[in-house]
């Protein structure tokens, strides 16, 4: 499986680890069980990336197949600009969820997405898998079919993507998964 880019995730001593505020966070918060603590810490302190209206990148796509699957948003087709129809589903969603209704995919509406995920996993069908499956293809060039069916090769992809990234490799998307492949910048802790 092709990858055009990884993630190299560097750890130092626990105590550097202690800055971010995380450490020892449990594992059970992570997606696989054995995942070690300070790479949690590393990818919850990663920034999630601040979308809005006029924007075109990939993650907006991923904000749009997120919205049509939690009924915020009705398009076939997930495109990645940010345009006046997903500035409203947003602001709905953010109202929705108590937040500062203000159309811009920030810190604590990625956070509420990501809640609202749940676990995706093999088997699946439908937008959570297409924001995954697009999240792996277009920001991390794995080659996948945009088919919205978690198979074999979206659950390979997912364990190549978690391995490098220093995930225990279950093939499960779990939150600290998905923020990994929303905050593709290198982690690092020194």
């Amino acid at each position: 499986m092709s990858k055009a880019r990884g993630i190299t995730m560097l750890f130092a001593s626990g105590a550097m680890v202690a800055g971010f505020g995380l450490a020892g966070a449990p594992a059970a918060l992570a997606d696989g069980p054995n995942t070690p603590p300070e790479v949690v810490t590393a990818i919850e302190a990663a920034a999630w990336p601040e979308l809005e209206e006029g924007q075109e990148t990939w993650e907006v796509a991923v904000v749009k197949f997120l919205m049509v699957e939690y009924g915020y948003l009705d398009v076939t087709e997930a495109t990645e600009v940010f345009d006046e129809r997903l500035t409203e589903a947003v602001t709905d969603y953010q109202g929705d969820e108590g937040l500062d209704a203000n159309g811009t995919v920030d810190e604590p509406t990625w956070e509420a997405l990501t809640e609202d995920l749940g676990i995706v996993r093999q088997g699946d069908s439908g937008n959570l898998v297409k924001a995954v499956q697009y999240s792996l293809i277009s920001g991390h060039g794995y080659d996948l079919d945009l088919d919205g069916r978690f198979g074999g090769a979206t659950r390979e992809a997912v364990v190549d993507f978690q391995t490098g990234a220093g995930i225990d490799a279950d093939g499960e998307v779990g939150p600290i998964t998905f923020q990994a492949l929303l905050t593709p910048e290198e982690v690092s802790v020194d």
